[in-house]
C-alpha cells in the first residue's frame, strides 16, 4: 500500500477548471486524505474536502462582479481581489460553507504560501475555517504579489505559494506521498519564460529582496516543477489530469460561459480518465473509494 498525495496548481479564474475535476472526483467516489493546494487550487480544495459539489461552479459563476475582481478593489484596498468578499461575505452568506464538514473530514488540506522573509515556501496545513489564523492562511495562498496585498498572520508575512512553488511535487514526496495525482491548469507542453517586468518585484518589494528574486524567478521553479512531475508520470508513480483542449478562461476571466466551460472540461477529462485513475489508486492507503 502506498501513500497518495493530491497536489492541486493554482492560476486564478483558471482553477474554474481544477473545480470541474475535482466534482468528478465527487462523482466517482474518490477521496482522497493528503491534499495540497496552491492559490485558486487551495480554494477549490475546501468544497472537496467538505463534500460540496456543485459548490465551486457556483462561486466562479457568483465571482465575477467588482466586489471580488476590479481595479476599484485595488484603488480602495491595494488588491485587485476582494478577499473578504469571496472569503468572508460568500462563504459565510452567499454561497454556504460546511464548517463542520471539513473540521470533521478525514481529508486534510495543506496550503502553499510564500514566505517574505525569505521568498521560500510555507506549508499550512488548515484544521478548522471557522478559526481567524486558518481562514488568513487560506486568503495568503490565493493572494497573487503585485495584485494583491501581503497578508499577516502568527508572525508571518505570506503570499501566494504560486510564486515559489506552484506544484509541489517534491514537497508531497517529502511528505512521504510515493504516489500523486496532480491536477494542472495549463495544457501539456506549457512552459513560463522569464518576465520582461521581473525587475519591478525587486521595486515593489524593496525591503523583502529574497521574495522579490522568487518572484522574479518564478519561471524556472515552476518549469521544474513539471519537468519532476513528468517523470514521476514516466516512472508510474504519478498521474497528471490537465487541460485537453486550449485554455479558454484567463486567470483574471469574468464571462461566465467562459468558466462554465472550463468546469466541465475539467469535469470531462477526469471522467474520461475514470478506469486508469482508478487503477491507479487502488493500492492507495489513504484514499477511499466509493461504490456510487
Amino acid at each position: 500500500m502506498a501513500k497518495t498525495g493530491l497536489i492541486l496548481e493554482g492560476g486564478g479564474m483558471r482553477g474554474s477548471y481544477t473545480a470541474g475535476v475535482l466534482d468528478a472526483f465527487l462523482s466517482m467516489g474518490i477521496h482522497m486524505e493528503d491534499i495540497i493546494g496552491v492559490s485558486a487550487g487551495a480554494a477549490n480544495a475546501i468544497s472537496y474536502v467538505s463534500n460540496q459539489y456543485g459548490r465551486n461552479l457556483e462561486i466562479y459563476n457568483t465571482c465575477i462582479n467588482n466586489k471580488y475582481l476590479s481595479f476599484w478593489n485595488f484603488l480602495t484596498t491595494g488588491s485587485f481581489f476582494g478577499m473578504r468578499y469571496v472569503f468572508y461575505e460568500v462563504t459565510r452568506n452567499i454561497i454556504p460553507f460546511d464548517y463542520d464538514a471539513f473540521k470533521a473530514s478525514p481529508k486534510k488540506l495543506t496550503i502553499v504560501a510564500t514566505n517574505l522573509k525569505d521568498g521560500r515556501p510555507f506549508y499550512q496545513q488548515l484544521h478548522d475555517l471557522e478559526d481567524e489564523a486558518d481562514m488568513k492562511y487560506l486568503c495568503a495562498t490565493a493572494a497573487i504579489p503585485m495584485a494583491s496585498t501581503i497578508v499577516q498572520v502568527d508572525g508571518h508575512k505570506l503570499m501566494d505559494g504560486g510564486a515559489s512553488d506552484s506544484v509541489p511535487i517534491e514537497y508531497s514526496l517529502k511528505k512521504g506521498n510515493r504516489k500523486n495525482v496532480i491536477v494542472l491548469t495549463r495544457n501539456a507542453g506549457f512552459e513560463h519564460h522569464k518576465s520582461k517586468m521581473g525587475w519591478y518585484a525587486y521595486l515593489r518589494y524593496p525591503a523583502h529582496r529574497d521574495f522579490a528574486r522568487t518572484v522574479a524567478n518564478r519561471y524556472q521553479y515552476y518549469n521544474e516543477s513539471i519537468r519532476i512531475a513528468e517523470q514521476e508520470e514516466t516512472d508510474g508513480n504519478a498521474f497528471i489530469i490537465r487541460p485537453t483542449k486550449p485554455i479558454i478562461a484567463g486567470r483574471m476571466e469574468k464571462d461566465p460561459q467562459k468558466l462554465s466551460a472550463q468546469h466541465q472540461a475539467g469535469y470531462e477529462d477526469a471522467m474520461a480518465q475514470k478506469e486508469r485513475l482508478l487503477a491507479f489508486l487502488s493500492d492507495s492507503e489513504n484514499v477511499t473509494i466509493e461504490k456510487i
